[in-house]
């Protein structure tokens, strides 16, 4: 992995995580560690998006001592996250180079609706959809070739199939 050569620094939307080296594509960049917590126990804030979903109820919260927790969203990412079981691994989708900004689309981790949880996008895509919220309002499309990609969590793709706790 290649969390040792991140770091956190200046964004255009505040702070966030940057890499020191050059990121082959498809290769672990970091795993995001934290308390794993129900849904219920995530507290009402206005930095909910500090909190990634790996479950249909579960979420992964900040440690305060860990570089990726400085990820920032763009609708046109280099990066995605793997969730297997409670754990979280942010893999690179093709070559970062480096000093570059880490990011990865918020949406392909939620299953929030505008009432539970939306953002105004400030990642100044091209693609830029301006809200972000869950996996659900992304454009068919965008769905489609994000399934392609093998890049969705299992309890987005096969709601039915993961039970809530």
């Amino acid at each position: 992995m290649y969390s040792q050569h991140l770091e956190v620094g200046d964004s255009k939307v505040g702070k966030g995580t940057f890499t020191k080296v050059t990121i082959p594509a498809e290769k672990p960049v970091a795993e995001i560690l934290g308390p794993v917590l129900l849904d219920r126990e995530v507290p009402s804030t206005d930095n909910i998006d500090i909190y990634l979903q790996v479950g249909p109820n579960t979420f992964i919260g900040p440690s305060g001592k860990n570089v990726p927790e400085y990820l920032n969203h763009s609708c046109d990412p280099n990066c995605y996250v793997q969730v297997v079981g409670n754990r979280a691994i942010l893999y690179s989708l093709y070559v970062i180079p480096a000093g570059a900004e880490i990011t990865f689309d918020y949406s392909l981790t939620s299953t929030d609706t505008y009432d539970t949880w939306k953002m105004n996008c400030k990642c100044c895509s091209n693609k830029c959809r301006k809200v972000i919220s869950g996996f659900q309002y992304l454009d068919p499309a965008l769905q489609e070739t994000y399934k392609k990609k093998n890049l969705i969590p299992l309890y987005i793709i096969h709601p039915t199939m993961i039970q809530k706790r």
